[in-house]
């Protein structure tokens, strides 16, 4: 089932969130628009007008009279505007029907495709195994919005658009990945992908001015740190969108830091690399175990043939790490990142899946 106590999930150009009374006229002004009715496959006739949840802003569900039909509001992940909505519609116990639509000056921007993610991502938590969608001839942009996806073509079928025209519809579905932040052990750590319950402790971490000093965000409130846990939820698998990974990192059992991995170039096999350490538990090594034990992941597993750490020249123990763990320097940049009101300098160290040391045959 839908679990909608995850929500919400936020990428860089998506948030993905539970429909709010404040949307409701957003919503209904954007179902009305003419050509988003001649598009299918908006659920049934009720589309035209806000979900009857919305009535109760605290509800934990938006339905439209209908227990196999979920509203969702797609949002502007900076400034939490309504842009428009997904709707997942015919659910079963492990699979969904999905459609969505955005305001126009929204459309064409990437943002289908980050919803689309983000809505893949709620499905895999709540073990489905597959998603629909269905676009007409007419509706390219949406086969294109599919296709990058991952969605799959299924062939076409008789529908009829939101406006009751009879048209063809091509099919297409998605297995949903049932992949997860792969745990990783080493001697004395325990690397694990997010929960929401980690929101407090990375607070705690990321609020200490030390460990801020050197990065590129002020030290974290409460509130930053709610939008910094939902953008790190979705970070589950280098194959897919957002092609990125996330661990935090515990010994017995307290969270001591986090190591993030995430491609920069998808077909490259180009990834960059991040890490902070508590600093209550700095000097003990755990980075640099942290740290090695997901470079191994990256060129072992993932193959990737690059991975790539930026990093403030004066944070000299994240260069002494960086080093130790085989990463190269390959520049120092002057002046070239304005952060915190100056100009601030940056050291690039790289690693190469042939780099001796890091071929799994040399291991």
């Amino acid at each position: 089932m839908l679990d909608l106590s995850l929500l919400p999930f936020v990428s860089e150009r998506a948030t993905l969130r539970r429909m709010s009374s404040a949307d409701a006229p957003l919503y209904t002004a954007g179902t009305a628009d003419p050509e988003l009715r001649s598009w299918p496959p908006l659920p049934v006739s009720e589309h035209h007008s806000a979900p009857p949840a919305l009535s109760n802003a605290e509800t934990d569900e938006q339905r439209m009279g209908r227990e196999d039909l979920t509203v969702l509001t797609i949002a502007h992940p900076q400034t939490d505007e309504f842009i428009g909505s997904l709707m997942l519609f015919n659910v079963t116990h492990d699979s969904a029907e999905i459609c969505w639509w955005l305001v126009s000056r929204y459309r064409g921007s990437g943002r289908a495709e980050a919803a689309l993610a983000l809505a893949s991502e709620l499905a895999r938590r709540g073990g489905f195994v597959a998603l629909r969608a269905q676009a007409s001839a007419a509706n390219v942009v949406a086969h294109r919005v599919l296709e990058k996806a991952g969605y799959l073509d299924q062939g076409w079928k008789p529908g009829r658009t939101g406006a009751r025209e009879q048209v063809e519809l091509r099919r297409y579905e998605l297995a949903v990945p049932a992949d997860l932040t792969p745990t990783l052990r080493t001697e004395r750590l325990r690397l694990r992908g997010y929960e929401r319950r980690d929101r407090d402790a990375l607070q705690r971490m990321y609020g200490d001015p030390e460990s801020a000093k050197y990065l590129l965000d002020e030290p974290w409130s409460d509130s930053f740190a709610e939008l910094q846990i939902n953008q790190r939820l979705p970070r589950t698998s280098l194959t897919r969108a957002p092609h990125s990974l996330g661990w935090v990192v515990e010994h017995e059992g307290a969270v001591v830091g986090e190591v993030l991995l995430w491609l920069t170039d998808v077909a490259g096999k180009v990834a960059e690399i991040g890490w902070v350490l508590d600093p209550s538990a700095s000097g003990k090594g755990f980075a640099t175990e942290a740290v090695t034990a997901v470079l191994r992941l990256a060129f072992e597993d993932y193959e990737l043939h690059r991975v790539v750490a930026q990093l403030d020249p004066r944070n000299e123990a994240s260069a002494r790490l960086a080093q130790r763990v085989g990463l190269r320097q390959e520049a120092h940049l002057r002046q070239n990142w304005w952060s915190k009101g100056e100009w601030t300098d940056t050291l690039i160290f790289a690693a190469l899946h042939s780099d001796p040391g890091f071929m799994p045959e040399q291991r």
